[in-house]
């Protein structure tokens, strides 16, 4: 399995991360990627670019190389209520909004329950495409209901390498969360959350995860750069050209 869009990385502009944009494109053309998303943390992170970094993507180029940009945000989930950082006029100015819990973010009583919630206000909100790395064990929530509520809600669900590799107990709860993904037959995306240009378009927790799950390929998103293309120009009207 190789993915053809990772549609989460993080340039230099999140102070954690380690590589401009042109080194993440030069990255993904090495590793047969077609689309890259730059996708640096929404403005409510400690770590977070100033507003006009987003402001400011007209900039970029469309394509560098072989490698299509898709120009977004991993915007923070910052209350039970699922509000999130960036309103509608700051979202605006991003092709491709992924929204994610961080405990630098939060003040709640972080309960299943609330994060729940919280998700369940994230679902209503129409500009976010992508449900980031649900299975860290710092926001426990009923996998079920949360998965029933990402399908009703037609969001795209995130499995994330990073998070899978890194986060104390992510591996554990992804064999729970994704079989009930797969049952339920909800749509993934798998990306890298690459913070250095050598991560992108590496995979192979994930790989081995939906190969022990037997997650069917139809349901995987990003397999497919043009799928995500189309996705794209259907709801905010992106031209790859």
């Amino acid at each position: 399995m190789q993915i053809k869009a990772d549609l989460h990385t993080h340039t230099v502009a999140s102070t954690h991360a380690y590589s401009t944009v042109a080194e993440l494109a030069a990255a993904a053309a090495e590793t047969g990627v077609e689309l890259l998303g730059i996708t640096d943390h929404g403005i409510g992170s400690p770590d977070a670019p100033h507003r006009w970094h987003f402001h400011n993507y007209k900039v970029l180029p469309r394509r560098i190389g072989s490698v299509w940009l898709l120009k977004g945000v991993e915007a923070n989930i910052m209350d039970e209520d699922g509000v999130l950082d960036m309103n509608e006029k700051e979202l605006s100015f991003c092709e491709w909004v992924i929204a994610s819990y961080h405990t630098a973010c939060v003040t709640f009583d972080r309960t299943p329950e609330l994060v729940l919630r919280g998700y369940r206000g994230v679902c209503e909100n129409p500009l976010v495409d992508v449900i980031g790395h649900p299975t860290t064990a710092m926001f426990p929530f009923d996998y079920e209901a949360g998965v029933k509520l990402f399908k009703a809600s037609g969001k795209l669900v995130e499995m994330n390498e990073s998070s899978l590799q890194w986060k104390p107990g992510a591996l554990e709860n992804a064999r729970v969360f994704y079989r009930l993904c797969r049952d339920y037959a909800v749509p993934l995306v798998v990306n890298t959350d690459s913070h250095y240009a050598g991560q992108v378009g590496k995979t192979p927790i994930a790989e081995q995860l939906l190969e022990e799950l037997c997650y069917p390929q139809e349901l995987i998103v990003n397999l497919d750069a043009e799928r995500v293309m189309k996705l794209a120009h259907e709801k905010r009207g992106i031209v790859f050209a």
